[in-house]
């Protein structure tokens, strides 16, 4: 029982199989091999942890009974991953999945699969979109084989813990927020120390100095709530994409304007232009930083339910350092937000590029804040 769900995953995994998802993610089979090594325990950990959550169970059940899983998946995988239609499918329902289940620490996930198998954070985040409904397969599988339901999801995962803690990456803990990875799917229980109680002593009655610690610790909270500045959180908003995708974003930003704009824009304001946020990169290098993948995760769920949809990346630079550098840099960039975007199921013919380095600036280069704003990646939809 034990390792029956990773085993029982992982036999999906057939040479064959290996085989055409290094072909589709542009590594060797080996490093595949040794990253699905990897991604399969992360996934099951990432739903068992999501299982033992507040709240966490319900969740699950609805993604297990609202996602549509392609009928071969278990029988015969490799079809799914030929190219075409099938293995397009596949990738967006695994997009979604992986979505739902890590929000923004997608990236990050993706990014620690690759440093531990040596294979490109890109290619991660493309293997994790085909192990989430395999592994989904496998779950399911085994709740209908053995008579249980989805409501019995936090039982089954919690049955195979220890197995699923020896298998996953160093440090996945801590990227998916819960610390070391013993805190994955909930901490092991900690033996408590027995409570002897104090002898009862008369003397003054606790009512009369617990009164004035009461009084005096709600005047603080009332002084402290009065003077203190009112920070308020930002407005998120959850956009239903045609194709079924919904995407958890926050109003105003990119991905949010993008969206709509696809929604309810009109022909007549294209080319309409974008400006990326949550987008940055390693200084001088093409490298994204971890919190940059949601984005370009969200943009590629967003190119795929609107299959007609073509864009231009436009990579900026400021002033400092050499001109043509600087505009080879903002060229690589762009071509490494495409390349990420076509490892994740879009059709490179629908993405042009242009880098324009310091040539077009939009703020002084004579001030840090708008060196900052120069240094930016823009999106241009060409056609809706």
């Amino acid at each position: 029982m034990a390792t029956n769900l990773l085993e029982s995953a992982m036999s999906l995994f057939t040479p064959d199989v290996v085989s055409k998802i290094s072909s589709l993610i542009g590594e060797t089979p080996g490093k595949t091999q040794q990253a699905l090594g990897a991604a399969v325990p992360s996934v099951a950990g990432v739903i068992c942890n999501e299982a033992s959550a507040p709240g966490g169970t319900a969740k699950l059940q609805n993604l297990f009974t609202g996602t549509s899983l392609p009928s071969e998946i278990l029988s015969n995988p490799g079809s799914l991953l030929a190219g075409g239609t099938a293995t397009q499918d596949l990738l967006r329902t695994g997009s979604g999945l992986v979505s739902s289940l890590l929000g923004q620490r997608a990236g990050a996930v993706a990014n620690l699969l690759g440093s531990s198998a040596g294979i490109q954070s890109s290619s991660a985040s493309t293997l994790l979109n085909i192990v989430a409904p395999m592994l989904f397969g496998v779950i399911g599988r085994h709740l209908t084989s053995t008579g249980l339901g989805a409501s019995a999801l936090s039982g089954l995962m919690a049955g195979h813990r220890d197995s699923i803690l020896a298998a996953v990456p160093s440090g996945l803990g801590n990227v998916l927020g819960v610390g070391t990875n013993a805190n994955i799917c909930g901490a092991a229980p900690v033996a408590r120390p027995a409570v002897i109680p104090e002898p009862v002593k008369k003397g003054v009655p606790v009512w009369a100095w617990l009164l004035p610690l009461l009084l005096l610790a709600a005047a603080l909270f009332a002084w402290r709530s009065c003077s203190a500045p009112h920070v308020q959180m930002p407005k998120m908003a959850s956009i239903s994409l045609p194709c079924g995708t919904v995407l958890s974003v926050q109003e105003g930003m990119f991905t949010y304007n993008v969206a709509t704009f696809e929604l309810n824009g009109a022909d007549s304001e294209l080319p309409k232009r974008f400006v990326f946020d949550h987008l940055n990169f390693d200084s001088a290098t093409t490298r994204l930083t971890p919190d940059s993948n949601q984005t370009v995760t969200d943009l590629v769920a967003i190119m795929k339910c609107y299959p007609s949809m073509t864009v231009q990346l436009e990579g900026h630079t400021d002033s400092t350092g050499d001109p043509e550098s600087n505009k080879k840099l903002s060229q690589d960039r762009a071509e490494a937000v495409k390349a990420m975007m076509v490892s994740g199921g879009i059709d490179g013919n629908r993405i042009n590029t242009a880098g324009w380095g310091q040539e077009r600036p939009i703020a002084s280069n004579d001030t840090e804040d708008g060196k900052a704003k120069n240094r930016r990646t823009e999106l241009i939809v060409t056609k809706k």
